[in-house]
């Protein structure tokens, strides 16, 4: 073998870094756009108003929104006491301090007025979906190269398909999560303001930098789910923008390391984020529940399927899909969930070359549900709609792509019009459903009864979902249907701390004190189970200002004390408890251990 051979061996077996290419030139479509394609962010717009306007007028909800508004005095303002809470509060487990200011302007314009709050949500979301509008644009045109028509055709299709689809509802219709909405925006201001970065130089792309940089501290000072966004702009430069070149020895090439310099900022916002929002879960209590790793993996696996299936098939959406206690990592839905994700990302790595957008599209996916997807699992939720919020964004690009290049060959394709033109009115049916489907569920929304029935229709193994409409129930004077309820949940997770709280509360409404004060004695048993001690001392103590002379009220204020370590009053509250029925025998021993340990 010759010398030039062997080197052109080599050339093809290593090929060598070189700069990116430019994405593709638009093809064709010259002619000027009439004035009205101009419209198209607005139709966006009222659309997305038309689909969730009737959460205007609903209420707040007995779900965090008691927690987080109604009974919470420390946002109804912008004074220097409420900023400062506002900055350092861990509520909830979220570090959120421009979502605080964001109610606390509602207040000022609305009081406590929940029209206010909710019009707040749905103005948020249309804005939202406008940006996206602007940002499917940008990466429309980057990956297809297609006429400017096409694109905001693409485009707009994109942005109604992520704003009217019913997994957006919970996001939008629920006062609380205004955190979702507006990081949501935030996020894609940062994604457009990049977008243009990438296509400027010098100090106008320093300009946009600087701008997008802004815009990430602002999202995630909204909520912490944008923590990975550095990630997804990396997904970003290698497609479609290829300022990345696809092999993966060409990273380190000196051509495309500004690329990595610029994300350094993004790292350490993105890193700081992560930090504080593991130090404001852990700050709020027991919100982290310590599952086996097999199992956090199972859950993990099963929302990356859960929320694709839902897109999807986006029918029966429910307020709550509850983590089971005892969960079976290996039972079918979760092995048919892994074996789909496994599945779906060896077939898009199969076929990166041919369809790159397939792929870069499901690892941003991947990267967006990471912060939710259980593998550190906090609250008592197994998925959630509103965590699709900024994951939907990839899969409405797709929907975007479909159209755009069904709207090319309706005209380019003469031989295919016939098909691209059936395709294009069945995803315009498909669109029709989807906002016909979320206006019904808006109204699911639109105060606690309705919700909570809805949740018990759709997940009548959930005691969280009859838990909270027994509350409801309760807050509205239904006494029996709020014990029925209740009765259900505790039938369902017996060691429910609050069930057994709001069935005293029930069972206290009608004036069955005896049976009452039993459930308070169950739920201190279990506080003391769970050896939270000072609650359970507060707990008994009501209970005996309630029933100063019951003397198993008084043996059981002794036991709480006695296993807090407050063996003095515990003995007096033991004495009393004979004092009051001398033959009960467990005062007596446990003033006898009493005794013992002082």
């Amino acid at each position: 073998m010759s010398p030039s051979s062997r080197a052109s061996k080599r050339s093809r077996s290593r090929p060598a870094a070189v700069a990116p290419s430019p994405p593709p030139v638009p093809v064709a479509d010259v002619s000027p756009l009439p004035w009205w394609w101009g419209l198209a962010p607005l139709a966006v717009a009222l659309v997305t108003l038309a689909v969730f306007w009737p959460a205007v007028g609903h209420q707040f909800l007995d779900w965090d929104d008691t927690m987080n508004l109604v009974d919470n005095p420390a946002f109804r303002g912008l004074g220097g006491s409420h900023l400062h809470w506002m900055f350092t509060t861990t509520l909830a487990g979220h570090w959120i301090p421009l979502t605080w200011i964001s109610f606390g302007v509602d207040y000022l314009v609305w009081g406590m007025n929940p029209r206010g709050y909710h019009l707040t949500n749905v103005l948020l979301h249309a804005a939202a979906a406008v940006t996206f509008y602007f940002v499917a644009r940008r990466i429309l045109r980057a990956a297809t190269g297609a006429g400017e028509r096409f694109l905001r055709l693409g485009a707009a299709a994109a942005a109604l398909f992520f704003a009217i689809h019913p997994l957006r509802v919970e996001s939008v219709a629920w006062a609380t999560e205004r955190r979702d909405v507006l990081s949501g925006l935030w996020f894609l201001l940062t994604i457009l303001t990049y977008l243009k970065a990438a296509g400027a130089a010098g100090a106008r792309r320093r300009r946009w930098l600087a701008g997008s940089v802004a815009c990430f501290v602002l999202a995630a000072m909204s909520k912490a789910i944008v923590m990975t966004l550095p990630v997804l702009l990396v997904v970003l430069d290698v497609y479609p923008l290829r300022r990345l070149p696809p092999p993966w020895r060409g990273w380190t090439a000196p051509a495309v390391r500004p690329v990595w310099w610029e994300k350094i900022p993004y790292a350490v916002v993105g890193v700081a984020t992560a930090l504080i929002a593991r130090h404001a879960v852990s700050a709020y209590g027991d919100m982290v529940a310590n599952l086996p790793l097999e199992n956090r993996v199972a859950v993990a696996l099963y929302g990356l399927a859960f929320y694709v299936w839902k897109t999807l098939i986006p029918i029966l959406v429910a307020p709550m899909y509850q983590l089971r206690v005892g969960m079976d990592p290996y039972d079918g839905p979760m092995l048919a969930s892994a074996a789909l994700v496994i599945g779906l990302t060896g077939a898009l790595v199969w076929l990166r070359r041919r369809w790159p957008g397939g792929l870069a599209v499901w690892i941003a996916y991947v990267v967006l549900v990471a912060p939710v997807s259980g593998i550190i699992q906090s609250g008592p939720q197994l998925v959630a709609a509103r965590y699709s919020y900024l994951p939907g964004l990839g899969l409405a690009l797709l929907v975007g792509g479909g159209v755009c290049r069904l709207a090319r060959w309706a005209v380019e394709r003469p031989r295919s019009r016939r098909w691209a033109l059936a395709g294009l009115a069945v995803i315009a049916g498909g669109y029709v459903g989807l906002a016909v489907l979320s206006w019904q569920l808006v109204w699911v929304w639109r105060d606690p009864e309705t919700l909570w029935a809805y949740a018990v229709a759709l997940e009548p193994a959930s005691p969280l979902a009859h838990g909270n409409l027994g509350f409801a129930y309760l807050n509205r004077g239904r006494l029996a249907d709020a014990e029925r309820e209740t009765r259900a949940a505790l039938q369902l997770a017996p060691e429910w701390e609050q069930g057994q709280e709001n069935l005293a509360g029930v069972l206290a409404r009608q004036g069955r004190f005896v049976e009452a004060g039993e459930a308070r004695a169950q739920l201190g048993y279990l506080l003391l189970k769970h050896r939270k001690f000072d609650e359970a001392v507060v707990l008994f103590q009501k209970e005996v200002s309630v029933r100063p002379g019951d003397a198993a009220a008084h043996n059981n204020l002794g036991a709480a004390l006695f296993l807090r370590g407050d063996v003095g009053p515990a003995i007096e509250h033991f004495e009393e408890s004979l004092r009051l029925d001398p033959g009960h025998e467990k005062a007596r021993r446990n003033l006898e251990a009493a005794r013992r340990r002082r």
